[in-house]
C-alpha cells in the first residue's frame, strides 16, 4: 500500500537545521507532553525564555491505520511553536499495535514502517529547524520493549538514519537518548558505525546527586566519541534531564538550583543544548516522584524552578559563555559571560556559604540573585566582594567597567581533543574588539607550562589561534588552565580558563 499524508498546509519557518550556539537563552527547553495546550500554557512557556521543547512524536498516534498518517495533532503545536520563536526536537518513538504486537520494532517488516513513518514526518516539517531524535532511553527495558536489545535499536537506528536522509539530507539527526552515561551501550553503537552518520550524540545524565558530577562523565563520553569519530568532534546534547522536587526528596529551591546549575555546567562542558525535565508536573500527588519534575505545578502556577530559569534566560539574554575562571577553591565556580562589550559572571559553590574577593577595581556592580532579586555591590580598593552559595548568582557590569582584554577571549571548547595531525594544539578564539589586542597565550599543566604563543589582532579581527602544546609525559584526560598574558598585565588573576586536554588514548 502507498502511504498518504493528511494534507495540511505547512509555512517554512526562520529555523536554521543546525545546533544553537552558546549564547543565552538559544541552547535551553523543556520537555512537554502535549500537542495542544492548555488555556495560557504556551504564553507562560514562552514568558519563561525556554527556546526548545522536546516531544514524543508517537508512531501509533501518526500511524492509526497501516500505510496512512495523520499529523494533525503535530501539525497545531509545530504552528504554535513557530509562532513563539521556539525550536521542536521531536522523538521519533515507541511500538505500534499493527507491527510486532506494540513492541520496539525488531521484524525486517516493522523496522521498514517504522522507517517510512520518520521518512514521513520528517518531508512533513522539512525547513522547521527540527532535531529529529531516533527513539527515547532505548537502554531501557520500559522504552524499548520487551527487553532493551542495543543490537536491534542499532538496527533500527542506521535504517531509520538512512530513510531521513534520503527523505531530507539537511534533516539533522540525533541519538541514542540514554537513560544516564551507559558506555556499553555506546561502545556497542560506536561498532555498529552509527556515530559516524549521526549530526549529534544525546545523553539522559540521571543518576547524579548534583549537576556538578557530570562533568567527568561528559569527558568519557567525549573520549569514546572520539575513537569511533576522529576527525570530527561529534557535539553532546542534554536532551532530557530533571530533578524531582517529591515530598521527602529535595526541595523545591533544591530543584531550582539544579536547573540553573545543570544548564551553567553543561555550558561549560561544552554540551550545545540542554532539556529540562519537565516543563509542568504529570500530576497532584506531592510523593510521586514522576509528577514533580516540572517548572510549574499541574495547575500551572510557577514552581521556583520556573522562575529560576526565566531569571537565568532574561538576566543573561544576548550573552555568550566565554570560560570558566578557576578560584581557589575547585568547589567555587565563576563563569564569565559578554555581550556587545559588556562582561557578566554567574557564581555558585557546592559548598557552604562564603565570600569570593574578585580582583576588579569598580566602584559597582548589578547583582542579581538566582530568584530575580536585584541589587547593588560596592568595589574598592580590595576588589569586589561576592557572597556564593548552591543558588548560582549574577553580576553584571557596564560596558565601561569590563575591558576587551578581559571579556574579548575564549577556548574554543572546554573539552579540548589534542590530534597529533594538528600538532597538538588548544585553540583559542579572539572576538571582535574595537582596538588591537597585544599579549601572550600560555597553556599550563599544573606549575609547568605547556605552551605559548604571542597574540596580535587588528581593530574588529575576530581571530582563532592555536596555541602549541608539549604533551610529552601527559596521557588520558589533564586538566589544564589557559591564560593570557596583555602587556599591562591587567586583570591577571581573572585571565585565566580552566580547561581540560583530552589527548588520544
Amino acid at each position: 500500500m502507498t502511504p498518504t499524508v493528511a494534507s495540511a498546509e505547512v509555512t517554512p519557518a526562520p529555523f536554521p537545521d543546525t545546533l544553537p550556539e552558546r549564547v543565552i537563552p538559544q541552547p535551553f527547553g523543556v520537555n512537554i507532553h502535549f500537542t495542544r495546550a492548555l488555556p495560557g500554557e504556551l504564553d507562560l512557556l514562552a514568558k519563561g525564555g525556554f527556546r526548545w521543547v522536546r516531544m514524543d512524536l508517537f508512531w501509533n498516534t501518526v500511524e492509526q491505520e497501516q500505510g496512512r498518517y495523520n499529523f494533525g495533532e503535530y501539525d497545531a503545536l509545530v504552528a504554535a511553536m513557530a509562532q513563539r520563536g521556539i525550536r521542536l526536537i521531536f522523538i521519533l518513538d515507541y511500538g505500534n499495535p499493527r507491527y510486532d504486537y506494540g513492541f520496539a520494532p525488531h521484524s525486517p517488516e516493522a523496522r521498514a514502517a517504522f522507517t517510512r513513518f520518520a521518512a514521513a514526518a520528517v518531508r512533513r516539517y522539512r525547513g522547521k529547524g527540527i532535531l529529529w531524535e531516533v527513539w527515547n532511553e532505548p537502554n531501557l527495558d520500559h522504552f524499548w520493549s520487551p527487553q532493551a536489545d542495543v543490537q536491534r535499536y542499532g538496527t533500527l537506528l542506521l535504517q531509520t538514519i538512512a530513510a531521513i536522509r534520503q527523505a531530507d539530507p539537511a534533516a539533522y539527526i540525533v541519538a541514542p537518548a540514554t537513560s544516564g552515561f551507559d558506555l556499553p551501550f555506546w561502545t556497542a553503537l560506536g561498532d555498529m558505525g552509527a556515530f559516524t552518520k549521526l549530526d549529534a550524540v544525546t545523553v539522559h545524565p540521571y543518576g547524579l546527586e548534583i549537576p556538578e558530577q557530570a562533568g567527568l562523565h561528559y569527558m568519557a563520553l567525549a573520549t569514546l566519541l572520539h575513537r569511533y569519530s576522529p576527525a570530527w568532534k561529534i557535539p553532546v546534547l542534554s536532551s532530557e534531564w530533571g530533578y524531582s522536587s517529591v515530598r521527602g526528596g529535595i526541595s523545591p529551591e533544591q530543584q531550582a538550583q539544579n536547573l540553573t546549575r545543570q544548564w551553567l555546567v553543561n555550558l561549560l562542558y561544552d554540551v550545545n543544548l540542554s532539556i529540562w525535565y519537565d516543563w509542568r508536573n504529570d500530576g497532584v500527588d506531592t510523593a510521586d516522584i514522576e509528577q514533580n519534575f516540572g517548572t510549574v505545578h499541574y495547575d500551572l502556577s510557577p514552581k521556583p524552578a520556573y522562575r529560576a530559569a526565566r531569571t537565568l534566560l532574561t538576566t543573561l539574554d544576548g550573552y555568550r559563555f566565554m570560560r570558566r575562571i578557576p578560584l581557589d577553591s575547585a568547589d567555587d565556580y565563576l563563569l564569565l559571560f559578554a555581550k556587545e562589550g559588556q562582561g557578566a559572571l554567574a557564581l555558585w559553590t557546592i559548598t557552604e556559604t562564603h565570600t569570593i574577593v574578585l580582583p576588579l577595581a569598580v566602584e559597582e556592580a548589578s547583582l542579581v540573585t538566582m530568584m530575580g532579586e536585584r541589587s547593588m555591590l560596592s568595589g574598592g580598593d580590595g576588589g569586589l566582594a561576592v557572597e556564593v552559595d548552591p543558588s548560582p548568582r549574577y553580576v553584571l557590569f557596564r560596558a565601561d567597567q569590563a575591558t576587551p582584554t578581559l571579556t574579548g577571549w575564549r577556548p574554543y571548547e572546554t573539552l579540548q581533543q589534542l590530534r597529533a595531525e594538528e600538532g597538538y594544539s588548544v585553540r583559542v578564539i579572539f572576538e571582535a574588539a574595537p582596538l588591537s589586542t597585544f599579549g601572550e597565550m600560555q597553556v599550563w599543566v599544573g606549575s609547568e607550562m605547556r605552551g605559548t604563543l604571542p597574540v596580535v589582532t587588528r581593530p574588529m579581527e575576530e581571530k582563532q589561534l592555536r596555541i602549541p602544546v608539549d604533551v610529552t609525559g601527559l596521557t588520558g584526560n589533564v586538566p589544564a588552565e589557559v591564560v593570557f598574558i596583555p602587556p599591562d598585565g591587567a586583570l591577571l588573576p581573572l585571565q585565566v580558563a580552566s580547561i581540560w586536554l583530552l589527548l588520544d588514548q
